[in-house]
C-alpha cells in the first residue's frame, strides 16, 4: 500500500468518525468546486476538507475562522487562516522528467457564509485566496459550496 492510499485511507476513516464521541457541534458533509471532496467543522471555528482522486491526487486543507459572525440571522459570514497539503502524481502536473509524487504547500485566507436552513443543517460556500508555498511560490485559489450535517 502507497503512502497515498494510507492518507486517503486515514482521512475517510477519520471522517466516518461515531458521532457518539465526536467533539460538541461537530459538522460532516461534502463539498463541491475546487476541491470536491468531504469536510468536517468543529465548533464553528475550525474547517478541514479532503479530495482525492485515488491514482493522482490527495489535498488536504485546515483552516481557524478568526472571525464568525451572523451577518442577518440564521446566515453567518466567516473569515480565516489555514493551510493545504497536497500529493500528487507528477505525471499529473505534466512533468515528464520525473516518476514519482510531489508536494505542495499553500496557505489559504478562506471567507465564507453559512446557512443554517435547519437547526441541524448547514449549507455553505467559500471563497479561497491563498499562496502557494511549494514548489513553486504563486498565487492559488479554491472555491466550494457545499453541506454539513452538524451533531
Amino acid at each position: 500500500m502507497t503512502l497515498r492510499n494510507v492518507l486517503v485511507l486515514t482521512i475517510f476513516l477519520g471522517f466516518l468518525v461515531p458521532p457518539a464521541i465526536a467533539p460538541a457541534d461537530t459538522g460532516i458533509g461534502l463539498i463541491v468546486g475546487d476541491p470536491t471532496g468531504i469536510s468536517a467543522s468543529f465548533y464553528d471555528r475550525v474547517a478541514v476538507g479532503a479530495a482525492w482522486d485515488i491514482d493522482d491526487y490527495l489535498h488536504v486543507h485546515a483552516d481557524v475562522w478568526l472571525y464568525n459572525a451572523t451577518l442577518a440571522d440564521p446566515v453567518n459570514w466567516y473569515i480565516g487562516l489555514g493551510g493545504k497539503l497536497q500529493l500528487f502524481d507528477v505525471h499529473v502536473r505534466g512533468d515528464s522528467d520525473n516518476d514519482g509524487d510531489a508536494l505542495g504547500i499553500g496557505v489559504r485566507v478562506p471567507v465564507g457564509l453559512q446557512w443554517y436552513f435547519l437547526p441541524e443543517w448547514e449549507l455553505f460556500g467559500e471563497l479561497v485566496p491563498g499562496i502557494g508555498i511549494i514548489p513553486d511560490t504563486d498565487f492559488d485559489f479554491d472555491a466550494g459550496i457545499g453541506i454539513r450535517y452538524h451533531f
